[in-house]
């Protein structure tokens, strides 16, 4: 029974009166009950979420795991390059065997004259056969009829201009009904020099050299590329330059394509790698320094520090880099290695090379007295 009056509760009085029921004596009782508050509702635990610290503890134990995980794998890469490294500073003594040619189909592009044909020829006294080709065929079928006189060498020649797919496909097609055979070694030899700085030249003769010293590597490789895959068989040359290594200042977009050259091809030496085709499909890139091959280039390297290369001395040496299937090859040697030390320094260090060893504000003024 509540007894909950108003005056009872002004008074602090309200209470409730319980019967207890009978006790053990039958004494029965009435109780008051003083008033229960009711039970608060209990809120549901809200999920821990981590602090700050916590936060930051985890981002250092995670950065610190990863550091480690790159260690242990610097580790693995140390101790598995040892026994490449020596043996790469052993063949600088004792150069690789190279490899026998004889009778191997090797395709020359730009092989009517200059390094091509140079080349062609050192092919050919190692009993190769030659395909050559060329913009301009009257000169292939020239170069083919030296390869052929007092040999048993078989020549090739044919007009096509690398820069366009479809000339390249075809030249497969004609190949293939003249019955030249599979191709062996593939050498990307044909190129366009261009001395000139960004808009000298005309938007033609810049997009020429483009086309020519890029897609026709690009093309060539791609029509021939399989083949030799299928054959588990076969070399692919790309002769690129030392502007292709080294920023050229007087002729901007001829270094631009050799730069893009020596990507290709080092990307196409990684694509085959895991792909699991490099030991059947080997490539090299060629970064010769200026050859004398063509009469602007005669007249240009007048001016430069270091002595040019005559056409048959980097043929020579370009050719042994390829019979013994290295990688790169670079002419002259010594050249290749101050290129890629220089490269480690800070931009303004190399310029100061450049100024003071190349003394290339020396040419230039000369160049343009």
């Amino acid at each position: 029974v509540a007894l909950n009056s108003p005056a009872a509760n002004a008074a602090g009085l309200g209470c409730e009166i319980g019967y207890d029921g009978e006790d053990g004596d039958g004494d029965n009782r009435v109780a008051a009950i003083p008033d229960r508050p009711a039970a608060a509702a209990v809120p549901p635990a809200a999920p821990q979420t981590p602090t700050g610290m916590q936060y930051k503890l985890f981002l250092i134990f995670e950065m610190l795991l990863t550091v480690v995980l790159i260690a242990i794998d610097l580790v693995k890469v140390v101790a598995l390059a040892l026994g490449p490294l020596l043996y790469e500073i052993y063949t600088m003594a004792v150069p690789r065997r190279a490899k026998d040619v004889r009778g191997q189909l090797v395709l020359i592009t730009g092989g009517g004259n200059g390094l091509g044909r140079a080349m062609a020829h050192l092919f050919a006294a190692r009993g190769a056969h030659l395909v050559l080709v060329d913009i301009d065929l009257e000169a292939a079928e020239r170069t083919c009829a030296e390869l052929r006189c007092g040999r048993t060498t078989k020549a090739w020649a044919y007009r096509v201009d690398v820069s366009r797919y479809e000339e390249c496909r075809e030249l497969a097609q004609c190949m293939e009904r003249d019955g030249c055979g599979p191709v062996d070694i593939l050498i990307n030899n044909a190129g366009i020099i261009l001395f000139a700085f960004v808009g000298e030249a005309s938007v033609e003769r810049e997009n020429a050299v483009m086309d020519v010293n890029l897609k026709s590597h690009v093309w060539m490789t791609r029509v021939f590329l399989d083949g030799m895959v299928k054959r588990k068989k076969g070399h692919i040359v790309g002769v690129s330059s030392m502007s292709g290594m080294y920023a050229f200042p007087w002729g901007v977009v001829y270094s631009a394509t050799k730069f893009a050259v020596s990507g290709f091809m080092a990307s196409l030496t990684e694509q085959l790698r895991i792909q699991g085709l490099s030991r059947y499909v080997r490539t090299t890139c060629v970064n010769p320094y200026y050859v004398t091959t063509r009469k602007e280039v005669v007249e240009f390297l007048q001016k430069p520090r270091f002595e040019a290369l005559t056409v048959d001395k980097a043929a020579e040496d370009i050719v042994q880099g390829i019979l013994r299937q290295d990688f790169v090859v670079t002419v002259p040697r010594l050249f290749g290695v101050f290129t890629r030390f220089m490269l480690l320094f800070p931009v303004r260090v190399q310029q100061l090379v450049r100024d003071y060893i190349i003394r290339e504000r020396e040419i230039n003024d000369k160049l343009n007295s």
